[in-house]
């Protein structure tokens, strides 16, 4: 095999996976939101104003792409009781709960996130501002 043809194949699980978050402008949101830090589904609904099973199809098909996964924590029997919606996964010998907690980015996730979806929000607020700059000269404004 030619070595431009290796080079290709090699990129091509990365083009998939690419491929797969922007599918749908939803998944582009959730990896928005998830770029700053883990969160529960359900709050993710709220944020972004969408039915929870509509999150939870599209958390599905992010975690099937290797792009996020559920979040799993060690924590003790006080901590989780305050953590509306954990999963208790197993006890472990010092008696903490290992727990399921939401869900955040894989490292091929992150790395979509740095290379794609963080400079295409960053030119769409500098494009923004630029509109308010030049809409507030025409006003007469600062």
């Amino acid at each position: 095999m030619p070595e431009n043809d290796q080079k290709k194949e090699k990129k091509k699980p990365i083009f998939e996976k690419v491929g797969l978050v922007f599918r749908n402008p939803m998944r582009v949101e959730i990896l928005r939101e998830l770029s700053s830090s883990s969160q529960r589904p359900v709050d993710l609904a709220n944020k972004l104003e969408v039915e929870r099973q509509n999150i939870n199809y599209h958390i599905g098909a992010l975690k099937r792409g290797g792009i996020i996964k559920t979040q799993k924590m060690e924590v003790s029997e006080e901590e989780a009781s305050k953590l509306k919606g954990a999963i208790v996964n197993k006890v472990t010998e010092n008696g903490k709960l290992k727990i399921s907690y939401g869900v955040e980015l894989t490292k091929n996730g992150k790395e979509i996130a740095n290379q794609f979806i963080d400079p295409l929000y960053e030119e769409a607020n500098l494009e923004e501002a630029h509109k308010k700059e030049r809409n507030n000269k025409k006003k007469g404004g600062k």
